[in-house]
């Protein structure tokens, strides 16, 4: 019963995030037509960091959790043509911690910039 532990992970998780939280982000799950509470989706705004090009601009991300979380990260998605060197065009996050198959992300990311920085 997986699915159980996800939700009540992620319940806990929520009240956490609703007392305390780094100012201007926002996350909180996806409410439903009738009202309820779909703990397995959450819509979440990055705001931009102080005294860079960002600053000011507010940056939306969807979180898409699994019955097995928290043994798997949740999928994290921006808009569609969202523009970052580590967004797909598609909007899905590019990082080799966040995939699966690490080897076949390297071929596929718009960029590498932890190559090009000397980071790897």
């Amino acid at each position: 019963m997986s699915g159980g532990i996800a939700r009540g992970r992620l319940a806990e998780e929520r009240k956490a995030w609703r007392k305390n939280h780094p100012h201007g982000f926002v996350a909180k799950p996806e409410t439903l037509p009738d009202g309820t509470v779909n703990l397995m989706i959450w819509h979440c705004t990055i705001p931009g960091k102080q005294g860079t090009d960002w600053e000011g601009g507010y940056f939306p991300l969807t979180l898409h959790f699994s019955e097995d979380y928290p043994s798997k990260p949740p999928k994290c998605k921006f808009p569609q043509g969202f523009f970052h060197p580590n967004v797909y065009p598609s909007g899905t996050v590019c990082l080799s911690i966040l995939n699966e198959d690490r080897l076949e992300t390297s071929y596929y990311c718009q960029a590498d910039p932890c190559r090009d920085s000397g980071l790897a």
